[in-house]
């Protein structure tokens, strides 16, 4: 094989695998940063069911309040109810003590709404709690394992770009030119070439070509997408088989019977 073409070759294999590696470099941190955003949600829920629960006591503890005021009123009311002088004060006063109760009796109901909450939302807080840690765990195992993954790619890149410069400096300038051009144009500067076709565009080629191509001695560029064509002749497909001759016996066995020929008569024993 001519060797341009074959480092060439080698060439493309190298710069598709750093291309691959450096976008896998390049994801990661956003692959981290998702896991971050995912474990910073689970951070929120427990956040957020603290934040409940507070406020659940906090309301309990006004309404306890609330219930202490409207208990202190109706013992005030009481007491002046047995110093009033008229029926319409005392009315009013019962009046007063009768409403007290009523701010008694529902700040009491939604005291027991809040406990009930109370319940639920502490079930949620150790929900929440309990699938943070299993995610903090997950979240470091995956951080470090993108932190060794990152080590392993930057390695290979190293070796990868110590053998890419290796080639390009052994390579013709003007094939490398071209190579260069096509890998800009369309990411891939090299293609197979089998059954008179280039594979990267499906182009028929020309018969000359063809042969030129098939014997791998010289740089030869597809017309259609001006990728640099090479042959492997592993790839070939193999010569159809010939058919096979009959042999004369079975010819023999096979062949009709010649016009006119006609069997013997049987023939009569004398009496």
């Amino acid at each position: 094989m001519n060797p341009d073409l074959e480092r060439l070759i080698e060439l493309e294999k190298v710069d598709r695998e750093a291309a691959r590696l450096s976008d896998e470099v390049a994801a990661l941190p956003k692959r981290v940063a998702a896991i971050e955003e995912k474990l910073a949600e689970h951070k929120a829920a427990v956040e957020k069911a603290k934040a409940r629960i507070k406020s659940n006591e906090a309301g309990r503890r006004q309404l306890e309040a609330d219930i202490k005021g409207f208990q202190e009123k109706i013992a005030k009311y009481r007491s002046q109810s047995s110093s009033v002088k008229t029926n319409d004060e005392y009315r009013a006063l019962m009046h007063e003590v009768e409403f007290a109760e009523k701010q008694i009796s529902g700040s009491e109901d939604k005291i027991l709404e809040l406990m009930i909450s109370l319940e639920n939302d502490e079930k949620s807080l150790k929900q929440a709690e309990a699938e943070l840690k299993t995610e903090a765990a997950d979240v470091e195992k995956e951080k470090a394992e993108a932190r060794v993954r990152t080590a392993e790619d930057e390695k290979l890149l190293a070796g990868l770009r110590e053998k890419r410069a290796g080639l390009r400096s052994s390579v013709n300038d003007s094939a490398l030119a071209h190579y260069d051009r096509v890998m800009r144009q369309r990411r891939s500067a090299i293609s197979e070439a089998r059954e008179q076709k280039c594979l990267a565009c499906f182009v028929m080629l020309r018969p000359q070509t063809w042969q030129e191509i098939r014997t791998n001695e010289q740089i030869v560029t597809c017309s259609s997408c001006g990728r640099i064509l090479y042959f492997d002749p592993a790839n070939e497909a193999p010569p159809p088989e010939p058919p096979k001759k009959k042999s004369k016996a079975r010819a023999a066995e096979t062949e009709p019977e010649a016009e006119g020929e006609t069997a013997p008569a049987e023939t009569t024993p004398a009496q």
